[in-house]
């Protein structure tokens, strides 16, 4: 009776706060078919007038396309990063690999808000506040731990024994490494890819404090926009980028999936 108890509280729990994860996306997706000039709930007519002025704005057009010119490379970096680290932690002796994972995954640790202020100072000495190359840097510490904790995990499950054996028949560490491990890795390694581009796409503390005025992305054009004038054509591009992030992310994960 209190196994039974504890099952029936576990699942009302766990749909309440399903419940109130969901219940702002569910909201802003209903505001954003609203045909209204202003905020209302419910809507006084239903249509799709804000995505309309979405596609019809080339400011929005701006902030996307920046956005994808730092996603994309940080993806790539984050990869050409991890990925060799994570050879180094779960195939070598070297030492100190058990710090170096940790150091890794301080890009997720540390808080973002303490984070962009340090670099902030860093970056204003190195020259690099308000530039490309600094945002990119600066997201792909953001991400690289995305990426190495999803493929360490997968090399985890990757038999040693099987470059072992590649080996023992001539092949050398390096071709092992490439030959099996690296295309057994590959799902997970593109999962990575794919979610440390998530993380670089939506991130936005980031843009605040190391951007410079003409630089601004998606996140950074809604909070504009929320906070200089509130207008319901957010809710439409809040819509689409929750719908975009959410299918790329739906694919790293079933990537990861089809690795197991």
């Amino acid at each position: 009776m209190s196994d039974r108890l504890v099952h029936v509280l576990g699942i009302v729990v766990a749909a309440l706060v399903v419940t109130i994860l969901l219940a702002p996306v569910l909201l802003t997706a209903v505001l954003s078919l609203s045909s209204d000039s202003y905020f209302t709930f419910p809507p006084d007519s239903w249509g799709l007038r804000q995505y309309r002025e979405v596609l019809g704005d080339a400011r929005w057009a701006s902030a996307v396309s920046y956005s994808f010119e730092l996603a994309v490379p940080v993806a790539l970096l984050s990869v050409a990063i991890a990925v060799p680290t994570a050879f180094a932690i779960g195939r070598s002796r070297l030492p100190g690999r058990h710090a170096i994972y940790a150091g890794g995954l301080a890009g997720i640790v540390v808080p973002i808000s303490a984070f962009a202020i340090a670099l902030y100072g860093v970056f204003a000495e190195l020259g690099l506040h308000g530039t490309y190359v600094g945002l990119v840097l600066a997201n792909t510490v953001l991400a690289v731990p995305v990426v190495l904790i999803v493929v360490t995990a997968a090399m985890a499950r990757v038999p040693v024994e099987l470059e072992l054996a590649a080996m023992a028949a001539g092949a050398s560490r390096r071709r092992a490494w490439l030959g099996i491990t690296t295309r057994l890795l590959l799902p997970s390694i593109v999962a990575g890819g794919v979610l440390a581009f998530v993380t670089s796409f939506d991130e936005v503390v980031l843009i605040v404090f190391l951007g410079g005025v003409d630089q601004t992305t998606l996140p950074k054009a809604i909070l504009d926009s929320a906070r200089f004038g509130v207008s319901p054509v957010i809710t439409a591009v809040s819509t689409l980028l929750m719908l975009g992030t959410s299918a790329v992310a739906i694919a790293a994960v079933g990537l990861a999936r089809r690795r197991r």
